[in-house]
């Protein structure tokens, strides 16, 4: 039984050491990247300047929705539903975010993103499609 004690110390002494690398690799400074598509996908619309057109602009006015939704609280709140987007199409996908903003309103928006590559000077271009409002029921606009 010596030996294996012995054994099981040093093993420890090794996991333990192995657990340490892996926290100061990882998680040390909580701004590792996000390994699963959802997350992927959140993180490159949040990092990227996302267009809005003068029709939907007016739209949102519309809707009693402001125009910078876009926010902090919008993407911690947000969750891709894989199933409306269409991820497949080429070049530049289109993603369907549900999300609450900060005035509590649900929100189901369509961006489209065309990613660059990601080591490039040139930013990431993303445009807001469509929006629709899941708290209320839509108005009619004149735009």
């Amino acid at each position: 039984m010596k030996g294996f004690g012995r054994r099981f110390f040093i093993y420890m002494i090794g996991f333990g050491m192995g657990c340490v690398l892996v926290w100061a690799m990882f998680y040390r400074n909580g701004d590792r990247a996000s390994w699963l598509p959802e997350g992927r996908v959140l993180e490159f619309l949040a990092d990227s300047e996302v267009q809005i057109s003068d029709q939907l602009k007016c739209e949102l006015a519309c809707a009693d929705i402001p125009v910078n939704f876009l926010d902090s609280t919008f993407w911690a709140n947000a969750k891709v539903d894989f199933e409306k987007s269409a991820k497949q199409r080429k070049p530049c996908p289109e993603h369907c975010i549900v999300s609450t903003t900060k005035g509590g309103l649900r929100l189901e928006v369509y961006i489209e993103n065309c990613e660059v590559c990601l080591d490039c000077e040139d930013k990431a271009d993303a445009t807001l499609r469509s929006i629709i409002n899941l708290t209320e029921k839509e108005r009619a606009c004149d735009c």
